[in-house]
């Protein structure tokens, strides 16, 4: 099984955790379609990186709302996300600018859309945006020194800052682990709350990009609140009354259209 397989039955294991709270080990083999021994090494994985706990053929999340690896989330809403970059990409005009673009799993498709331009100059902090915005060698690509965050592959820390503050920006386009009218923008993670914040400082216009699933979550790290943004790109599974919330604010929250059969739903034990 490729790595890629892997991540997606992660995946799947997690959402059904945030479904139902516990599961049995037995079901899984099936639910998976592969081995019982697979299935011990995924659980085995997930337990040594602090995903879940195991016990007495059961297993529980380790903490709910806890923040997933890059390379778990990217299996997760993809079409979404697809959806979404190339809609955010279309927001940017073409005539020389200079961009900044945070790290995330949405933020890498945003980039690949991106990456036929020439006349751009993107400044990013993540690691995996760089590479796709690299892809065609056309976009001028600046990235930003400091330390890697492994659960995110993006670079945080005062070098980073420091950077950031050098620049003054035409466009700003960063991810959400949580938007909510009350609590504005949220992150996980407090040294990439800092980042983000001093992307949307440094800019002129400031987008933020998030599936619909971030949609009223609220997490420990503060980024902005609402007021402090222009756009909200998301999709169409978004609960309504969040968005319609959103707007009254008056920021523009434009959504994609993701059709129902490819949105990720509930999975279900037969």
């Amino acid at each position: 099984m490729t790595d890629r397989k892997r991540d997606e039955r992660i995946s799947i294991v997690l959402m059904l955790l945030s479904q139902r709270g516990e599961l049995q080990v037995r079901f899984l083999p099936k639910v998976l379609g592969v081995s019982g021994a697979t299935v011990r090494r995924d659980l085995a994985m997930m337990e040594e990186t602090g995903l879940i706990r195991r016990s007495y053929g059961k297993v529980t999340a380790a903490r709910r709302g806890a923040e997933l690896p890059a390379s778990v989330r990217l299996s997760q809403n993809t079409e979404a996300k697809r959806r979404i970059g190339a809609l955010t990409s279309s927001l940017i005009p073409y005539r020389p600018l200079t961009l900044v673009l945070s790290g995330g799993t949405t933020m890498d498709f945003v980039a690949k859309n991106l990456a036929g331009r020439s006349d751009l100059t993107v400044v990013t902090n993540g690691l995996d945006t760089a590479t796709s915005l690299t892809a065609r060698q056309l976009v001028h690509v600046v990235v930003t020194g400091g330390t890697a965050r492994s659960l995110s592959n993006d670079l945080v820390g005062k070098e980073a800052e420091e950077s950031l503050r050098s620049y003054h920006f035409d466009f700003a386009i960063v991810g959400a682990d949580g938007i909510s009218p009350e609590s504005g923008i949220t992150r996980h993670s407090s040294r990439g709350a800092e980042i983000d914040r001093i992307m949307l400082e440094q800019a002129e216009h400031k987008i933020v990009v998030a599936d619909s699933s971030k949609l009223g979550k609220a997490h420990q790290a503060k980024v902005a609140d609402i007021g402090a943004v222009h756009t909200i790109v998301t999709d169409s599974q978004a609960n309504p009354a969040i968005v319609a919330a959103l707007r009254k604010t008056g920021v523009t929250t434009t959504m994609v259209v993701v059709p129902p059969t490819v949105h990720n739903g509930r999975v279900r034990f037969t």
